[in-house]
């Protein structure tokens, strides 16, 4: 058998597709477990190992993005997929940059989920092989999320503030988020109906996800009004002075998806290192849990 001892965990708020999908590979060998929730997730990768974990990206409460982002940092061993009904470019390229090693686009076929479990199995093999292989005098700058817990958010507080103006500065600062976590949030409220997407819009200043960055400061692209201009070297010194993101979304009046999005262009320029933005999130909680509440807010 192809998947003999390797262990998969199945994600999904939709017990059909979890069992489908437990089915398919069960057949090719594969020992599989299922959840209905991120955190039924989480509670099964703390007591079991697993190889791989194929999980929802919509999911009710902790989302597959939020899971992904948890699990990354605990168990770096573990191969990801993500699974997604709707086939959304940026939350594809999202997860990929998260760490996932595909997303599957439903519905989907039997060889399409073998052919992608057997690859990311696969790459993580040879990653853990060249890891090992690598000596490396430093201690690992990723944060240890264990004893950190993720911040629980009432949904009627979250709507009542965002329906009162309040900006994406202000929400990062009364509930304590990064700029991930309240992304996460926004989409997470938008998922279970309390808000429209049009709202959320509303809290966007300029474009909700896109910055050009001057890397030059000599050299001035032509000026786009719906994409802010930002400054590489002052947005470097901002993040190493230790501003936070809700400092940083107001000085360059930008959402906190804007946030995100500068974060990854100034890696991807080599601006900055992946570790350096990687302990900035040590020093704050980056994921949000959703709280669905009955009580007076």
């Amino acid at each position: 058998m192809k998947g003999a001892n390797i262990r998969v965990l199945v994600a999904d708020d939709e017990p059909d597709i979890g069992l489908l999908l437990c089915r398919y590979l069960s057949c090719d060998g594969y020992d599989c477990s299922t959840a209905l929730s991120g955190e039924e997730a989480l509670r099964l990768l703390e007591a079991e190992e697993f190889h791989l974990l194929i999980a929802d990206i919509m999911m009710p409460g902790m989302s597959g993005i939020d899971l992904l982002n948890i699990v990354r940092s605990l168990y770096p061993k573990l191969a990801v997929l993500m699974v997604t009904g709707v086939d959304d470019r940026d939350t594809g390229i999202l997860a990929l940059e998260l760490g996932a090693y595909g997303y599957i686009v439903k519905p989907f076929e039997r060889n399409e989920i073998l052919i992608n479990a057997a690859n990311a199995l696969e790459r993580r093999r040879l990653a853990i092989a060249q890891r090992d292989k690598t000596p490396s005098s430093m201690p690992s700058a990723r944060p240890d999320l264990r004893r950190r817990q993720a911040i629980r958010i009432s949904a009627r507080q979250a709507v009542k503030r965002i329906r009162s103006g309040m900006d994406s500065a202000t929400l990062m600062k009364k509930f304590n988020l990064s700029a991930k976590a309240l992304h996460s949030l926004q989409d997470q409220l938008v998922a279970a109906g309390h808000l429209r997407q049009s709202e959320i819009s509303q809290l966007e200043f300029a474009d909700p996800g896109t910055v050009m960055i001057d890397l030059s400061e000599a050299f001035h692209p032509m000026h786009d009004s719906q994409k802010p201009e930002i400054s590489a070297s002052d947005a470097l010194k901002c993040i190493r002075s230790g501003m936070d993101d809700s400092d940083l979304v107001k000085r360059y009046k930008i959402s906190a998806k804007g946030l995100r999005s500068l974060f990854r262009k100034l890696v991807a320029a080599g601006v900055v290192d992946r570790s350096e933005l990687d302990r900035r999130m040590s020093e704050t909680h980056n994921w949000a849990i959703l709280e669905e509440d009955t009580g007076e807010g």
